[in-house]
């Protein structure tokens, strides 16, 4: 009888281990496609071409320093006003503004608030040369350029 209710405990526990083991993987699973369902929600919403992973491509990295009289909120709202039009041009993958993080670290060179980076990723050098001479982009650089007292750019590719 002993050995017996010994059986039934076991059965019982390894029951129970395996039952929370599948549970704590389907939870765990659940909030991954939930994530992943986000992130697709959002590429949709945003079209952008650059949610899909793709091979190659050509990096491009710039840095505006902003003049010392240089409206920061215009500079910030002209350039977020060109974003839209340039993320629907042909190869384009990714096309942000960045800036300074906000964070209470010490250590990560801070560049300050008058120095603004844009990331971008093309499909090609052809994609990059038609972004460089798009209409709204030629309309846009004159509305900017003023306001920059320095601007560097550079064209990066992968190493293999």
């Amino acid at each position: 009888m002993m050995k017996r209710n010994i059986l039934v405990w076991f059965r019982t526990v390894v029951t129970v281990i395996v039952v929370g083991t599948l549970a704590s993987m389907v939870f765990s699973l659940r909030g991954e496609l939930e994530r992943t369902k986000v992130a697709l929600k959002a590429c949709s919403l945003n079209n952008k071409s650059n949610c899909e992973k793709k091979d190659g491509g050509v990096y491009v990295l710039c840095r505006f320093d902003l003049k010392s009289d240089a409206d920061i909120a215009d500079y910030k709202a002209k350039t977020l006003g060109v974003i839209p039009k340039v993320h629907a041009e042909k190869g384009c993958r990714l096309y942000t503004l960045l800036e300074d993080a906000k964070t209470d670290w010490s250590a990560p060179m801070r560049f300050g608030e008058r120095t603004f980076w844009m990331v971008e990723k093309w499909d090609s050098i052809e994609d990059l040369k038609a972004h460089i001479n798009a209409p709204h982009m030629k309309e846009f650089a004159p509305t900017v350029s003023g306001m920059r007292s320095a601007s560097t750019f550079h064209v990066l590719e992968e190493v293999r």
